[in-house]
Parts: C-alpha cells; structure tokens; sequence
C-alpha cells in the first residue's frame, strides 16, 4: 500500500530528477505504476534465482549422496 509519506518523498524525488514539481495526484498515479511494474518485473527474476543459483548468479550446489 502506498502512504502519504511515500507520495511526498516520490514528489522530492520527482523534482530532483526532473527540475521540476509534480502534483500529489500525478506523484500517486506514477509512483502506482512504477510500484506494479517492479512487481511484475522483479516475481521472475526472484523465481529464476530459486531455480538457479544464489543472488550473485552462482550456482547452488546440491548435497548428493550416492
């Protein structure tokens, strides 16, 4: 969920990057798309690291016994 606060510290860095103000509504309806396209983007790179290997990319080795 986004607060209040999250939309007032998305505002500052809005300004920061773009030189200029944006609007609460504006800040919310942004900062709700860019919070739903890390999610969308971010659920298969955590689910390809499960599969294969740890965050750094190495492999996870498996205790085989045999």
């Amino acid at each position: 969920m986004i607060t209040e606060a999250d939309v007032t510290e998305f505002q500052g860095l809005y300004q920061k990057q773009f030189g200029k103000p944006i609007a609460k509504d504006s800040a919310f309806q942004k900062l709700t798309l860019l919070v739903r396209q890390m999610e969308i983007v971010y659920q298969p790179i955590r689910k390809q690291i499960n599969e294969d290997g740890d965050e750094n990319g190495r492999a996870i080795p498996t205790n085989q016994h045999g």
